[in-house]
């Protein structure tokens, strides 16, 4: 998958335990960002990743692409659609605990 923000295009990488550590590096409390929804700075975080740089450089390049005419739900879709993908993030979220116990209960219907 890949995200385009200021005409640039970036590889979004599967994400793992090692995108978890630099978001919270940027300061980030990932499970926070889930919970509240936080858009800019799961985009900011996300940015972050896929452009491998800090903060103050991720916030910069959504304030440009913003100025440039690009919307910062791209990059939100992009990161929800990249933590779908991860296999890492379903187990941390919970979610595949949750489709195999719904498996489970259909199975024994």
């Amino acid at each position: 998958m890949n995200i385009r923000i200021n005409s640039k295009n970036y590889v979004v990488p599967q994400l793992g335990f090692k995108h978890m550590t630099k978001m919270e590096d940027m300061g980030f409390s990932v499970p926070d960002l889930f919970q509240k929804q936080k858009i800019f700075s799961i985009a900011t975080a996300f940015v972050g990743v896929v452009a491998d740089c800090g903060r103050d450089d991720a916030e910069n390049l959504i304030e440009q692409h913003i100025f440039g005419g690009g919307k910062i739900e791209d990059i939100y879709k992009a990161f929800n659609e990249a933590v779908e993908q991860s296999g890492f993030f379903k187990k941390l979220l919970g979610q595949e605990e949750e489709k195999e116990t719904a498996k489970k209960i259909s199975e024994m219907k």
